[in-house]
């Protein structure tokens, strides 16, 4: 079983910028992490990665490219236990289903364009 990171991780430092909606600075220090890592982590962070680029994308006012990745990236975690590295995995996964869903609608124009309230992740701890 993969450990929770510990406090200087740097995946630690991705989900505190994700949960400061600073998605596009999350996804370049987990894409640091992913690009090093060749074990079981490595699908799971990629998915990670995806989600935290589709919330930038919708932050940029493209909601298509963001429905897609969030889903990309959804997918990909869902391949992991519900509670993976010390992340609530299963929880995440609901909240970003829950605003991929009403990104589509706004991108679909069944909704007006506002903005939303993305998920936050409770940062693991250290070890």
């Amino acid at each position: 079983m993969t450990e929770p990171p510990t406090r200087l991780d740097p995946i630690v430092e991705g989900l505190r910028l994700f949960n400061e909606r600073h998605f596009f600075e999350a996804h370049e220090v987990l894409e640091d992490v992913w690009h090093r890592e060749r074990g079981e982590p490595r699908l799971f962070l990629q998915g990670l990665i995806q989600v935290c680029a589709g919330f930038h994308h919708f932050q940029s006012g493209n909601a298509r490219g963001a429905a897609e990745l969030l889903q990309r990236g959804s997918d990909k975690m869902r391949k992991y236990p519900e509670q993976y590295l010390g992340i609530d995995s299963a929880g995440l996964l609901a909240r970003v289903d829950a605003c991929r869903q009403r990104i589509e609608r706004i991108r679909d124009g069944v909704e007006p364009n506002a903005p939303i309230d993305f998920p936050t992740v409770q940062l693991p701890e250290p070890t």
